[in-house]
Order: C-alpha cells, then structure tokens, then sequence
C-alpha cells in the first residue's frame, strides 16, 4: 500500500457541511473493475490524498484534491474481495465462490 495525504480543515465551518454535488460511477464489465468520480462540498481548505492498495477488498487507486471546501474523488477499483486464507480474490456473486467460502449449504 502507497498512501499519502496532506489535508488543512477550517475549524470554523460547521462540521455537518459535508454534501455530494455530483456522482458518476461505472463498472467495467470485462475486468473486474470499477471507477468513481464524486464531487463533494466539505470542510477542508486544502486537501491532496493519494492512495494504492493492492491484495485487500476493492484494492486500487483512489486520488482526492480539494480546494476552499470543494473536493474531487477519483477512484479506480476492483469490485472483488481479496480471500488472505485462499490467497485469492473472491466476488460474492458467484455461487462457486460463496461455497467454497461458506460450506455447500450456504444458501439454507
């Protein structure tokens, strides 16, 4: 995992500021993948998050900017689970997988 992150909030802005403006997400149906645009109106002044994961629950890239109390997230992700005891990752959504995970009678 690679995160960085610098942030500066204004104590002065009520903290329930917090709002989404605008949303767009889409999953890409080959891959496994799935990426996110969000704008939102907080309480940082500055912000710069860098994150990317790898081998864990919807690992990948995810930068954030943000400026006077407006942010944008831009997120680039794997719709899977990752499975530490099988070394492997996991879509709930497959009746294989929610066996081998849970047993033969995991749908009674």
């Amino acid at each position: 995992m690679i995160y960085f992150n610098i942030n500066i909030r204004n104590p002065f802005w009520s903290s329930n500021r917090w709002k989404t403006i605008k949303y767009w997400h889409c999953k890409e149906p080959r891959n496994n993948k799935s990426w996110e645009i969000q704008v939102t109106k907080d309480d940082e002044l500055f912000r710069i998050e860098f994150s990317w994961t790898v081998r864990q629950d919807h690992a990948g890239v995810t930068l954030e900017l943000g400026l006077l109390g407006y942010k944008i997230n831009f997120s680039w992700h794997d719709t899977r689970h990752w499975y530490e005891e099988k070394g492997r990752w996991v879509d709930y959504s497959t009746p294989d997988d929610m066996e081998e995970i849970y047993g033969k009678n995991w749908n009674k």
